[in-house]
């Protein structure tokens, strides 16, 4: 394929920017804080578990607190109903009786009352402990809404330089003749480099020198006609460099 000079130079350029499209990608894919995302993401998942049961330990002991202060409710219900009876009994036989009652509640009032105390102790004891839990797993959230905000930042900063470079590439594009846009493209889909200069002897595409016989060879090609690296298949452009 023929193609002039300038046009051949042109993917060089071309090239350049594909080369920094690349790497805004494979920055994109490696930020940092992707890394530690995923490292906090494992804390994360302890912490919650933590603190999950944490909370259920919690609401384990509410709720034996809630039926032990139900119990009481109920036993000086009943001893305000005895006392309610007592004070207008005649009958000393139904007195004795209630009175007998009276100090059987009161003794299950005593039993209940000291077991709601000790509830009491133990749900403020889980009640800290799920405190603590909570603070903790409030940290880990506002660290990793801190990460991925930064990573947010970052994706946008390279979407911003790669709708730049996209367009600018789509503008140098317009100057590349069909058939030879059509080539780079097939080649750098096939090889991964689509065009590299010649520098002296040696291909930037392989970074090695070529041998004799191919340096002899595309040497004599016309510099309008296309070249290739032996090595790699890219298209090479020929530069003659500035002896300044």
């Amino acid at each position: 394929m023929k193609a002039t000079p300038r046009q051949q130079l042109l993917l060089l350029d071309l090239q350049q920017l594909d080369h920094s499209l690349a790497r805004l990608r494979k920055r994109n894919e490696q930020l940092p804080e992707r890394a530690e995302l995923t490292a906090l993401e494992g804390e994360r998942e302890e912490v919650r578990n933590r603190y999950m049961e944490a909370q259920r330990e919690l609401d384990a002991r509410r709720l034996e607190l809630s039926r032990i202060e139900a119990d009481v409710d109920v036993v000086e219900q009943r001893e305000k109903r005895d006392h309610d009876m007592l004070a207008v009994s005649t009958s000393s036989k139904e007195a004795v009786a209630l009175q007998t009652e009276l100090e059987t509640l009161g003794r299950r009032k005593d039993e209940l009352e000291e077991r709601q105390l000790e509830a009491m102790e133990v749900a403020e004891a889980s009640e800290a402990v799920f405190s603590e839990a909570e603070r903790v797993l409030a940290g880990v959230e506002e660290r990793r809404a801190d990460i991925n905000a930064r990573i947010e930042a970052a994706e946008s900063a390279t979407a911003r330089e790669r709708e730049a470079a996209e367009t600018e590439r789509a503008g140098l594009s317009a100057e590349v003749q069909g058939d030879l846009l059509d080539l780079y493209e097939k080649t750098r889909a096939q090889v991964g480099i689509g065009a590299a200069k010649l520098r002296g002897n040696v291909s930037e595409a392989s970074g090695m020198a070529l041998s004799p016989a191919d340096l002899s060879t595309i040497t004599n090609t016309a510099h309008d006609e296309i070249v290739f690296c032996p090595e790699t298949g890219a298209i090479l452009v020929r530069v003659i460099e500035d002896a300044s």
